[in-house]
């Protein structure tokens, strides 16, 4: 007899494994000025993987930036219970790799620089970052189960470098903050 025949049916689905956990949007973060896009939860929410689009407008340069950033979270700390069914979660590290959609930017050097004379990709950037982030449980009948607001503190390879070599760089000089929003499904 087939499973739905049965009086009582069972409201739990089981998600794809390409189904997004979540979606995250967040402003700032050397990953776009905006960035949204899905979230993935692993080992209890201990772990995330977020892969986001990232947008930074023109302003005053010719063309605007289109970025695309693949995102490691780790928690290592248990949420903390604050009341009224708010938790906090102490510590989140991250650590995310974002490529530049943009004509002025490669993934190798042309013959016009002599070997080794850059290091680095111009496409591709390493981030870095440590924040923390607190979440709060939303009604049961609505698409979304919980919502967390975070906030990170965090900075890139090219820059940190140039900070090991250029002590005129301040710390103020090669971080940047950033604050997002994650609703959990």
């Amino acid at each position: 007899m087939p499973a739905y025949t049965f009086a009582q049916t069972d409201t739990t689905t089981i998600r794809k494994w390409y189904a997004p956990d979540g979606l995250t949007v967040q402003f700032a973060g050397n990953i776009g000025m905006f960035a949204a896009g899905a979230n993935y939860s692993f080992s209890k929410d201990k772990i995330n993987a977020e892969l986001l689009y990232g947008y930074v407008p023109s302003f005053d340069a010719e063309e605007s930036l289109h970025l695309l950033t693949l995102k490691g979270i780790y928690k290592p700390f248990k949420k903390v219970e604050l009341g009224n069914d708010f938790k906090l979660t102490p510590l989140r590290t991250n650590l995310a790799l974002t490529y530049h959609f943009r004509s002025q930017f490669s993934t190798s050097w042309d013959n016009a620089y002599p070997e080794n004379y850059y290091w680095w990709i111009s496409s591709l950037r390493l981030t870095g970052g440590l924040g923390s982030e607190i979440s709060h449980p939303l009604p049961k009948n609505g698409l979304f189960k919980d919502i967390t607001l975070y906030g990170e503190v965090g900075t890139y390879d090219l820059i940190l470098t140039s900070a090991l070599k250029d002590k005129t760089l301040t710390g103020w000089d090669i971080i940047s903050f950033s604050v997002g929003l994650k609703a959990g499904f």
